[in-house]
């Protein structure tokens, strides 16, 4: 085992414990006796029922404030676990049950449901969809933001940082890789913060507010493995049937590290592989960071038109725009 492994290991777990804006286990907003839209969210590969904090301000914008919003939550995946022991076939099993479950009791009390799935959240997603009622397949709505690939390619970077901080634990390969603005030469997604503008408007956004992250050496840090990821993947979409067909709108970040430079077209055939009435947005920035608040508004209105019936009322729609200072 390499020489840092337990300091990193131990400087994460202490990590759990942080005070984050996002990162956390609240999983209900809204009241849904008042309400009039439904949400509900899927987060992705270790992510947290917290992090859709994020995005109600556009929400609120589109919708008011009477809105009701649930996430997917479970106790296996809860953000004060270490991120290895989140993922086994039992947890998965029980993740899927609680999806179907909340969906069926949304689609008993409203007559509609916008469903936003986060990254690879959307294959968890997929695996639950496939076990919904038909009655209730119909009436859901799908927002995929930052859409991520079904397989994920090792980096070449790998083998240093294993060498460094990794192990293996069930055959999974784990390490963790720093995060830091000079560091965007290792891969895109090694970013730390970003100076967010859209017209008047400025704002400092921290990954550490909004994903996991934990400090060595006065750097930030995060783990990863592309096996785990890899299986889970795997594991929900060897539970599903598709392509669904409901309507959807996806938006995919240009500069996304987790596609590695994929072609718009290779891209486009894994959306299409799962849904064949997708609705595809592009943003000229990472894959974090196409979460920023106009883009949120913009996936919603996409999915939504009839929220904004006049077109000045509109977020500005750009193919291959670059909103902010990304």
């Amino acid at each position: 085992m390499p020489y840092f492994t337990e300091l990193f290991k131990s400087r994460y777990r202490d990590s759990l414990d942080f005070f984050r804006s996002f990162y956390d286990d609240i999983a209900e907003y809204g009241n849904p006796v008042k309400a009039r839209h439904a949400f509900y969210f899927v987060p992705g590969f270790n992510g947290a029922p917290g992090q859709i904090r994020f995005a109600l301000n556009s929400l609120v914008l589109a919708f008011g404030p009477e809105i009701y919003l649930r996430c997917l939550d479970s106790e296996d995946f809860s953000a004060k676990k270490p991120v290895w022991g989140k993922y086994t076939p039992q947890s998965m099993e029980r993740k899927r049950a609680a999806f179907v479950k909340d969906i069926i009791e949304l689609g008993e009390r409203f007559e509609h449901l916008t469903v936003i799935v986060s990254s690879s959240g959307f294959y968890d997603f997929l695996a639950g969809f496939t076990q919904l009622p038909d009655s209730i397949k119909p009436r859901i709505k799908l927002a995929w933001i930052a859409c991520a690939p079904d397989r994920s390619e090792p980096s070449k970077w790998e083998p240093l940082f294993y060498a460094l901080n990794g192990f293996t634990l069930n055959g999974h390969r784990w390490f963790a890789y720093p995060n830091h603005n000079w560091l965007s030469f290792i891969n895109p997604e090694c970013n730390a913060n970003i100076k967010w503008a859209y017209g008047p408007q400025r704002k400092t956004f921290f990954k550490n507010d909004l994903e996991s992250r934990f400090y060595v050496w006065g750097l930030l840090w995060d783990y990863l493995s592309f096996d785990l990821y890899n299986w889970v993947t795997g594991n929900n979409i060897g539970q599903s049937r598709f392509p669904i067909d409901i309507e959807c709108a996806v938006m995919v970040a240009t500069e996304d590290g987790y596609w590695l430079g994929k072609e718009k077209s290779e891209i486009e055939s894994v959306v299409y592989r799962y849904l064949s009435n997708a609705t595809i947005l592009y943003r000229k920035t990472t894959h974090l960071w196409v979460t920023v608040p106009e883009n949120i508004s913009a996936l919603i209105h996409a999915l939504h038109p009839e929220i904004a019936t006049d077109a000045s009322e509109r977020p500005p729609f750009v193919e291959f725009g670059t909103e902010g200072s990304v």
